[in-house]
């Protein structure tokens, strides 16, 4: 069956945008602040710019993506040539290491069941390990503005280019954590990342200086239930979760074109 994910890549290339560049290099920053512990597995390669990050900052780090154009495109644009890239379906993915430190950064907005993805990876943690979970937000504040402007007449509806990245669904603070507390983690931390009143298009027509794209970030780490991305923090409730169930069928899972990636992007997820 040829692989799905690679129809997405293209999505990455052309939609290379303001808004995205500056969540995917916020977010590897935050989860360095906050995860303790000196190994991370990742889940996706998306745009490249957290598995950079991540490859300078945790050891041993590993990352899966289930796209060879995904694992070629990172290769070919970053001189990183010693990152452990797994080609694997995040479903299928096994190993006997055990990380401090699980990042699923964008990665649940694509895949067929994120709750699977959740129980499954909780198995790869070292004990007292920490998950990190980063989606698009349906209830940012721009999305709010365009609500009641009767511009976004559902906040839950995925938009043209929503489709382009594969995505499947969108998340709120609420819907989010109750997922994660369903799937058994308690949730040590919720963060934002990206307060914006605005769209993309119009924050670059306004060429925004670097001091106030960043006051977005800064100031949208207390607001995760306004801004244009969530940060949670996870532990599992019990960490002696065996979580061996039976992965779903991938080609059930991936039927072309519907596919996925994630900012992760591989399993889809990046």
């Amino acid at each position: 069956m040829k692989n799905a994910l690679n129809h997405r890549v293209d999505a990455y290339d052309q939609n290379f945008v303001l808004e995205t560049t500056l969540m995917h290099q916020w977010y590897p920053k935050r989860v360095a602040q906050l995860a303790s512990g000196a190994s991370m597995l990742e889940l996706g390669l998306g745009h490249g710019f957290t598995t950079a990050f991540f490859a300078q900052h945790f050891s041993p780090y590993r990352v899966i993506d289930g796209s060879p154009e995904m694992i070629q495109r990172f290769r070919s644009r970053f001189n990183l040539p010693a990152v452990d890239i797994v080609e694997s379906w995040f479903e299928t993915f096994d190993t006997d290491e055990r990380y401090d430190n699980i990042g699923m950064g964008f990665v649940l907005e694509h895949v067929a069941d994120p709750g699977f993805i959740l129980r499954r990876f909780r198995r790869f943690l070292q004990p007292g390990g920490s998950v990190f979970v980063a989606v698009p937000n349906s209830e940012s504040l721009h999305r709010r503005f365009g609500h009641a402007a009767g511009l976004l007449p559902d906040m839950e509806s995925l938009s043209d280019a929503d489709r382009e990245f594969g995505h499947r669904r969108y998340f709120n603070l609420r819907s989010l954590t109750r997922l994660c507390e369903d799937e058994g983690y308690r949730m040590l931390r919720a963060e934002g990342i990206l307060l914006k009143p605005i769209t993309n298009r119009q924050m670059e027509q306004l060429d925004l200086s670097p001091e106030i794209l960043g006051g977005m970030l800064t100031v949208g780490i207390d607001y995760p239930e306004l801004c244009n991305a969530i940060l949670l923090m996870l532990k599992p409730e019990a960490d002696d979760c065996d979580c061996r169930e039976t992965p779903p069928d991938a080609a059930a899972v991936f039927p072309a074109p519907a596919c996925t990636l994630g900012s992760g992007g591989g399993s889809q997820h990046s």
